[in-house]
């Protein structure tokens, strides 16, 4: 293998460019970055509708992501979608409501399909 000209240059540049950069501290950072988004993947869940909550107002669904970044979130009875329904998120927790206040749209064995980040 013949090391031309041009790579001795492009790797002369790189090690002074990785000098330049600290690159043990890149490298770190860029662990401590995997390590980040390896626990705020997507979580999955699902929750079936007590009869309490069915005659309340709203739900609340605790998810293990300690401060909810985005969400989908579905709710469906007997296979199809319900719609109507709204969903904000405070810290950890989905609050479920209806996008309509005089129309409470969810009933008991209702099922809320939710994928959080």
């Amino acid at each position: 293998m013949t090391f031309s000209a041009s790579n001795a240059s492009n790797v002369n540049k790189m090690n002074t460019y990785a000098q330049r950069t600290a690159l043990g501290t890149e490298v770190r950072r860029l662990g401590t970055l995997s390590d980040t988004l390896s626990t705020n993947m997507v979580v999955p869940g699902s929750h079936v509708v007590t009869s309490a909550q069915a005659t309340a107002s709203a739900i609340t669904i605790q998810t293990t992501v300690a401060v909810i970044e985005g969400k989908m979130v579905q709710a469906v009875r007997s296979g199809s979608q319900i719609y109507g329904v709204k969903c904000l998120t405070t810290g950890s927790n989905l609050n479920i409501t209806s996008a309509s206040p005089a129309l409470w749209v969810i009933a008991e064995n209702d099922e809320i399909n939710y994928q959080v980040w």
